[in-house]
């Protein structure tokens, strides 16, 4: 389908590598292409997702790439024709870079598989191809881009490749992101609590509020376990966070009787509305029942710019 590579030095490169891994009997492992089929007509966020993920893993690949060639133990024989290339590579991560930068959820990608079966991303009409320059890394490099991946959204059932399970989001983040075409993005806890948005203004920033608040919860939870298992009554409705100098820890009012915990809460205190709202979630963790809450106007509640759609 596509005439041209996005450079070519790029095509020169690739086709160079897929033949010496041929010629070394390497099995080129292309696993991204599950994940890109299983979200091809999917939401165009996980296609940007994907997309900036898999370009900005390139960047870091290339760029070691020419931090090779510069050190290369060769290079006083080859002389300036090594230093060039390894300036040509340098380019190519930083060009790289800067695109993976450049891609937000509502940048128009599209998916499609080479004739050699690697992935190919359309990214507002520039082509990338999604492959290591190095191919008996190829594997590697598709892990990294599919954990990454799975980190930032559900995977479950996106990728089963013999081998290469799922990783497991909550090891490295606390949230993950379901996008639907009927409805807004939503930032799940995966533990029954949901923040629901209606636009996808500024995901960027209400990506890292979610984390954040979702981060203080977790920490709240687990001390107030530990504190109801010495013995001090909690009073749901008495419950409240009250301020702190900047960079000290916050007060959290337990109950009547005036016991309370000290804890880093800076997105909770900033956002009692929120706080009170998610309350009956947080009193279901510390009891070890399940809940399942959503919060449906989240782009109010935790605090994105009043000019932003909610």
């Amino acid at each position: 389908m596509f005439k041209r590579f996005h450079t070519l030095a790029l095509a020169g490169w690739l086709a160079w590598s897929i033949a010496t891994a041929a010629t070394a009997g390497l099995e080129p492992a292309f696993r991204l292409n599950q994940l890109a089929l299983a979200i091809v007509d999917g939401p165009a966020p996980l296609r940007a997702d994907l997309a900036r993920i898999a370009i900005g893993e390139l960047a870091a690949v290339y760029a070691d790439e020419a931090r090779r060639a510069r050190h290369d133990p060769h290079r006083s024989a080859n002389g300036k024709g090594q230093g060039r290339w390894a300036a040509a590579v340098q380019q190519l991560a930083d060009d790289y870079a800067a695109l993976a930068r450049s891609i937000t959820l509502v940048t128009p990608v599209t998916l499609d598989t080479g004739p050699d079966g690697s992935l190919y991303l359309v990214v507002d009409g520039r082509l990338v191809v999604a492959g290591s320059p190095r191919m008996n890394e190829q594997a590697l490099f598709e892990q990294h881009v599919i954990a990454e991946f799975c980190t930032l959204n559900r995977c479950d059932g996106l990728v089963e490749v013999a081998g290469t399970p799922v990783p497991d989001a909550s090891s490295a983040r606390s949230t993950l992101w379901l996008f639907s075409d009927h409805a807004g993005p939503v930032c799940s806890n995966g533990d029954g609590l949901e923040f629901q948005f209606n636009s996808l203004a500024y995901m960027d920033q209400r990506r890292v509020a979610c984390q954040q608040v979702v981060s203080e919860l977790n920490l709240l939870a687990g001390a107030i376990v530990q504190r109801v298992a010495g013995g001090t009554r909690v009073d749901w409705n008495a419950m409240a966070i009250h301020g702190a100098p900047a960079g000290a820890e916050h007060a959290l009012t337990l109950n009547p009787e005036g016991d309370s915990l000290r804890l880093p809460l800076p997105e909770l205190a900033a956002r009692p509305e929120l706080f009170k709202r998610v309350l009956p979630w947080l009193a279901a963790k510390v009891q070890g029942q399940g809940y399942s809450l959503v919060v449906l106007d989240a782009g109010r509640l935790l605090d994105i710019p009043a000019s932003v759609p909610q």
